[in-house]
């Protein structure tokens, strides 16, 4: 395991080469002390990405909700993005081969065995088979790759972060398709009119499917799941929104409830987002 200690934990991206591990998350329940539940979370995520054996943690960001018990405490989640530093490599000229799209224009990228790959991205899928299994390395599988193919079962590499618009439009015929251990989105229309659709899991990995993604598709328990889950979040999220006021007129951050520090050059900083104080 990593050394959980000198893990990265930022806000911002890395200056470097790096690949997606893995969505983490830290938490820390019912503390009254601002800077200990903001540690205490930064301990918890830190953990899970040294599990992961990651190097860094990027896009921190955190949501902070008060107990509703009127104790003044709260808690404190910290969500972010686990990354793997890599060595550059100077990519080769790729082979172009044209293909059509679903709207009859023409797509480039270079063909490995059923599939026509731009980078990380499937672009098309060329292949005949009903069963699909796709190449490990593939990280976004492209808008329309598998629009109206005659697939009846797909398996994803857990290299896979996004299923891009329109992925899987229009397969109707696909009963069942694996998802990656690593998939973070779900895109508009991914999987619109794929009328056989029954066998699907969702992993933990995932953060956010557009509710426009399996549209005329059979009623999915575990797309309904996550849907009411995430609308649950937005609204908690609306409520610390409505208490920006509150916490602006205490002298605390407008953004979480956070207390103030001293920062550089006299600029006041939120010990728990890290966010300057701008009013």
């Amino acid at each position: 395991m990593a050394d959980m200690m000198n893990i990265t934990v930022t806000t911002l991206d890395l200056n470097k080469a790096y690949e997606v591990v893995g969505p983490v998350c830290g938490s820390s329940l019912g503390q009254t002390d601002p800077d200990q539940g903001f540690l205490a979370a930064v301990r918890e995520i830190r953990k899970s990405a040294a599990m992961m054996q990651a190097d860094a943690v990027i896009g921190l960001r955190q949501t902070a909700v008060p107990v509703a018990d009127g104790s003044g405490r709260f808690h404190v989640q910290l969500y972010g993005t686990a990354v793997r530093e890599v060595e550059e490599e100077i990519p080769e000229p790729a082979v172009t081969v044209p293909a059509a799209s679903a709207s009859g224009s023409p797509q480039n990228g270079r063909r490995e065995g059923d599939f026509l790959v731009d980078g990380s991205t499937l672009v098309r899928y060329v292949g005949q088979s009903e069963y699909v299994r796709i190449p490990d390395g593939i990280i976004n599988i492209g808008a329309e790759a598998f629009h109206n193919a005659r697939i009846v079962s797909v398996e994803l590499p857990d290299s896979v972060t996004e299923i891009r618009e329109g992925a899987f439009s229009g397969c109707e015929h696909l009963e069942r398709i694996r998802l990656s251990t690593r998939l973070l989105v779900i895109r508009k229309n991914a999987f619109q009119s794929c009328i056989s659709l029954s066998d699907i899991a969702l992993p933990a990995s995932l953060q956010e499917i557009d509710k426009a993604a399996f549209s005329a598709c059979p009623e999915l328990p575990a797309v309904a799941d996550f849907i009411r889950r995430k609308e649950a979040e937005a609204k908690d999220a609306e409520y610390l929104r409505s208490r920006r006021p509150v916490w602006r007129r205490q002298g605390r951050c407008q953004y979480c409830g956070g207390f103030f520090k001293g920062g550089l050059k006299g600029v006041k900083v939120c010990s728990m987002c890290g966010m300057e104080k701008d009013y």
